[in-house]
């Protein structure tokens, strides 16, 4: 039978704070792109999404009288000083808040935040219900406690999630197996995404040596060389019995799934690294006076490419241009894998925490609990909408793509974390290291995992023994 449908509210407390207003602090303007536009309508949004907002402010504000307020912070590290003075000083001056994930994991790190498994808020916080990222749930939590996730209230956790483009009329004019039959029969593999790619690339713009107006099977961008590395089934940790990080790049399996990995992105009779700083195309984009970022949309758009690594957000930039695209999962390493795994760049992927200085932690708990399930037919659907529609991703099947690809979401703690490093780019850290390989001519991938395996390790061992 069909699961019950779910009565909005109908697991939470029946209260009213009557025109009570709830503070909270979300990453703002200045990062242009991966600004919070979830909590309040926000001028630049499109209309569907900031209508959609407005409406579930209304059933929030209709069940448990409360206003929302935000500040938006103004630079980097904002939301980490604030938080932090806050804390030090007692003063409850956000109800919840929204940072990245790497900014939440310092903060929990620093023992700011409540653990959302808390008992005080059983029967508030519902951390089971599909409201919530069930992979963030899965994935963050360390030691049997989650103190930030995500789910369908955080646009840019959506946004942020990796995935891969492709030209439909390159497909059929050169007679291409159809690529969402192969994902959905299973076939979507690396050596099938390598066979489609060989025969696009070509010397073919009319000037000698390779630049950004050839044609190439698969553009990929230097941080993607993780997200083929999840999508092949591995990752940098998993977790033990007791739900604490190990990790899990040693030994032969990874460095055999790596060595694929690594031989596919720099066949270059196939694929192109385009943002490498030593690539041609980065090189005759730059010399053309173009952005390689935009070089690539258009790349894509006039036929040039058949594939193109991204982040979902990027589908808003590639719908300005007049082509027929569909979005892909990472594929999986073989037919043999269980299923799709995407990765989700934490970079600038926002979540939800309560902060232990709240003013009224039960307060605090049922709003966020609300706007999260408020958000699923309001929010969330109309971003799907935006995406769909107004970008001009015309086809069912795309739409059925991107949930594969939400529901298959991998947030990796090393990701969050860079173990090792001083941020996920660091070659010294284990989110950073396999994406420098790839780019450097020479496939050192044991010999660089032993260099910085013990320093990793140590790193991981004295960050995590605060939540243990």
């Amino acid at each position: 039978s069909k699961e019950e449908e779910f009565v909005l509210f109908s697991n939470l407390p029946d209260v009213n704070y009557n025109g009570e207003t709830f503070k909270v602090i979300v990453e703002g303007d200045f990062r242009t792109t991966y600004m919070s536009m979830e909590l309040l309508p926000q001028e630049t949004a499109y209309d569907t999404l900031k209508t959609a907002v407005g409406e579930r402010n209304d059933l929030i504000y209709e069940q448990f009288g409360v206003e929302f307020e935000e500040y938006r912070t103004t630079s980097d590290g904002e939301m980490v000083t604030t938080l932090t003075q806050n804390a030090m000083a007692g003063t409850s001056e956000y109800d919840m808040v929204m940072p990245y994930m790497s900014d939440a994991a310092t903060l929990a790190l620093e023992g700011h935040f409540y653990n959302l498994k808390d008992d005080m808020f059983e029967g508030l916080i519902h951390l089971e219900k599909s409201y919530y990222d069930q992979g963030s749930v899965r994935d963050l939590s360390v030691a049997g406690k989650n103190y930030f996730v995500t789910g369908d209230l955080s646009l840019l956790s959506l946004a942020c999630t990796h995935a891969i483009i492709f030209n439909k009329e390159v497909i059929d004019e050169r007679g291409l197996e159809n690529p969402y039959e192969l994902v959905t029969s299973g076939k979507w593999t690396i050596d099938k995404m390598l066979e489609m790619c060989r025969g696009m690339t070509a010397d073919d713009d009319g000037e000698t040596g390779w630049g950004h107006k050839d044609s190439y099977g698969f553009l990929v961008n230097d941080n993607f060389i993780n997200s083929l590395y999840i999508g092949a089934g591995q990752r940098f940790t998993r977790k033990n019995n007791a739900d604490e990080p190990i990790i899990a790049v040693s030994g032969e399996g990874p460095a055999r799934v790596y060595d694929k990995i690594y031989a596919f992105v720099t066949d270059t009779t196939a694929v192109c690294q385009f943002s490498a700083a030593n690539s041609s195309y980065n090189t005759s984009a730059s010399n053309a006076g173009k952005n390689i970022w935009v070089a690539a949309l258009e790349s894509i758009a006039e036929k040039k490419a058949l594939f193109r690594a991204m982040a979902i957000i990027d589908i808003f930039d590639q719908g300005d241009y007049e082509c027929d695209f569909g979005v892909l999962p990472a594929p999986k390493l073989d037919e043999a894998q269980d299923s799709y795994y995407n990765r989700v760049s934490t970079v600038y992927a926002t979540c939800v925490a309560i902060p232990k200085n709240v003013r009224d932690p039960e307060m605090s708990a049922i709003i966020t609990d609300a706007l999260m399930q408020a958000s699923t037919k309001t929010t969330k659907f109309a971003y799907f909408q935006t995406i769909m529609q107004d970008r001009k991703v015309q086809d069912t099947e795309s739409e059925d793509m991107l949930q594969l690809i939400f529901d298959s979401r991998v947030y990796d703690l090393a990701s969050i974390y860079h173990w090792g490093g001083s941020n996920e780019l660091d070659l010294n850290s284990i989110s950073g290291f396999m994406n420098a390989i790839a780019t450097s001519g020479a496939n050192t991938f044991t010999s660089q995992w032993q260099a910085i395996e013990s320093a990793v390790i140590n790193d991981m061992n004295e960050k995590l023994a605060v939540f243990l």
